[in-house]
Formats: structure tokens, sequence, C-alpha cells
């Protein structure tokens, strides 16, 4: 099945050292020839070995547009499993994008949000779970939420249901066959067996179903509420936490009225704190 090449920025839009144009599909090395030219003129970066890496220039017709390196990878042992060429330009935002529209205009389109990784998961280079991993990893708020991430991206989760599933699988199995047979497939004593299986797969289920709850506090971080009467401080143990003055301080009963949030990360923990107004008994129809 024929797809279509995409390419995007990998790299942060941002005037950087570096920045990174990812090429994937069929004609990904196609692109690149049309596009790059060695230092002596003589290269033709589809003819070169995989996982090699190459100095030279992307052009557009005769004109020079950067020094680069490029990065050629070959399917099937890439990221998505197809053709993949990585561009290492100077990081500039202007000559990033260059390039960019160099190479759309050579072949390629522009990738939908997280298309690499859906291509790596529809070639079945990874499954969902790996998938998710990976934006958690990016997205990761905290040294435990990042653990835990490259974790689940070397498939641990994976193995641990791929288990479950042989073992249900295997067990329909006989039975199915010892249906299809009596003769010579008994099931005598195979309920205690089935019985037991049952007994430790619905608690690898209820392991993984709490794991998953921690995880995700681990992910987005605890909620932590900052609750007491007026003046105790409140907003100063918040600003104290925070490290700056975030909340406004006054002698005054009342200066907080509107929840204030701010995020801490304390021994690789996530604090989601929560600033809140003095609880009191008063006549303020705004307080009320």
């Amino acid at each position: 099945m024929k797809t279509d090449t995409i390419a995007a920025i990998a790299t942060g839009l941002s005037n950087a050292g570096i920045s990174i144009i990812r090429i994937s599909g069929e004609d990904a090395l196609s692109v690149i020839d049309r596009i790059y030219r060695s230092k002596n003129g003589d290269k033709v970066l589809s003819k070169e070995k995989s996982h090699t890496i190459h100095y030279g220039y992307i052009i557009d017709k005769d004109e020079v547009i950067d020094e680069v390196m490029v990065v050629i990878m070959k399917a099937p042992s890439t990221y998505t499993r197809e053709d993949v060429v990585e561009i290492d330009c100077h990081g500039g935002i202007i000559v990033t994008r260059k390039i960019l529209e160099t190479v759309l205009k050579n072949g390629a389109r522009i990738a939908e949000p997280g298309e690499f990784t859906k291509r790596a998961f529809l070639n079945g280079r990874i499954d969902l779970s790996q998938a998710e991993a990976i934006s958690d990893i990016i997205q990761a708020k905290n040294e435990l939420a990042l653990k835990n991430s490259i974790k689940q991206l070397r498939g641990g989760e994976y193995e641990i249901i791929k288990k479950l599933r042989d073992t249900i699988l295997r067990d329909i199995a006989f039975i199915e066959a010892a249906l299809d047979d009596p003769e010579h497939i008994s099931l005598d004593g195979f309920d205690q067996t089935l019985l037991e299986n049952l007994e430790k797969e619905s608690a690898v289920i209820e392991k993984l179903i709490k794991e998953s709850k921690n995880g995700k506090i681990i992910k987005e971080g605890i909620k932590t509420v900052i609750i007491g009467k007026p003046n105790a401080g409140k907003s100063s143990l918040l600003n104290r936490l925070v490290g700056e003055e975030r909340a406004i301080v006054t002698e005054i009963a009342g200066t907080t009225r509107d929840t204030l949030e701010e995020t801490i990360n304390l021994d690789g923990i996530t604090l989601n704190i929560i600033d809140t107004a003095g609880i009191r008994r008063t006549d303020d129809i705004i307080e009320k």
C-alpha cells in the first residue's frame, strides 16, 4: 500500500544551534536526492548505506539554502518502518522554514500532528500503550512521570497484557477443542484449573488498574489546596513554595478572594497548589 511522503520540523521552532526536519515515506529518499548536494557534487544519498550521516548542502534549484548533515535511515529499521531522512540544519527560524518549504515542493506533504507516531503504530513498530508513552515522555512534568513513561515505552505494560491474552486464548482454545472432540480431550478437573487462572488474571488486572490510577497522579500532579483562616499565612506559604511573589500579601483580611493555582516540583512529585480565600463569617457580599 503506497502512502504519502510526509515531512515536518522535529525540533522546537525557535532560534537554536540545530534544527531537524524529518521526512518519512516511500519517496523520502527521492525527495532528498532532489535537494541535496554533497561537497564534491557526486553523492546520491538513496544509494548510500542505511543509518549513515552525510555532510553537504540543501539547494533550491541552484540556490544554496544551508550547510547541513543528513541522516539516512532505510526501511524497515526506522521509527515509522518507512524510509526516513533527517536533515540537521542551523537552528534559525527562517532557514528551517525555508528547508521545509523546499522539501514540500519536491514531493512531500506537511505531516499532521502525531502522524509519524501514527505511522509507527499502523506499521506495527509500536503498540497503543507505547504510542501514549511517547506523548507522556514529551510532556513529563517530573522525574517519576518520565521513568514511568520510559518503562511503558519499553513494553512493560504490553508484555503483561500480552501474557494475559495468551493465557485466556489458550484456555478458550482448550475448551473448544474438548467440545469438538470429547472422546480424546477431557475437561475433567479443568474447571479448577480455569478458576485458578481467572483468579491470577483478575489479580493482575486489579494491579494494572491501581497502577494506572497512581500513574495518572504522577503524570498530572497532586491537587493540593491551602485552607485556613484569614491572615494565617496561606498566600505567604504559596509564595515561599513557588519561590516568587505570585499572591498578594497584606494585613487586610480577605485580600485573597479568587483561587490562585501554581505548580511546583517537590522531590520528583508535581504538586498543583491552590491558594484559597480565608474561611470566616463576613457580611461582604463578594466573599459570600
